[in-house]
């Protein structure tokens, strides 16, 4: 399979950074793995998030924040994130959601299979 991914997530204040670092852990640990994770960062978040997410950048070479000053909405830090990815294939996840290991796999084959 050729097709690279990006993965665009985003969070806010609001978000639990132990569910932030479960799902983009899941996002790694695919048997396809992506090229690109894009975390938009919407608005001013607490410490303890902030760390959490400075520190997924250090561990992940794929892995990238995007900080908004301030808070917009959903749609409006997706829209800004998609500037930031750079595959032609965009995987869009909640910063709470949990990707089975074959999810980008068995997405991309049904893509090849439409060709």
């Amino acid at each position: 399979m050729d097709k690279d991914i990006s993965v665009l997530m985003s969070v806010y204040k609001n978000d639990i950074p132990e569910n932030v670092e479960k799902a983009v852990e899941s996002v790694v640990n695919q048997t396809l793995s992506p090229k690109q994770i894009v975390m938009v960062v919407d608005g001013p978040v607490p410490d303890k998030l902030m760390q959490m997410l400075k520190s997924l950048e250090e561990k992940y070479p794929i892995y990238q924040n995007v900080f908004l000053e301030e808070n917009g909405g959903l749609g409006n830090a997706l829209k800004e994130g998609t500037k930031y990815c750079k595959y032609e294939f965009i995987a869009r996840m909640d910063s709470d959601d949990i990707s089975v290991p074959e999810r980008f796999e068995k997405e991309m084959r049904v893509f090849e299979n439409d060709e």
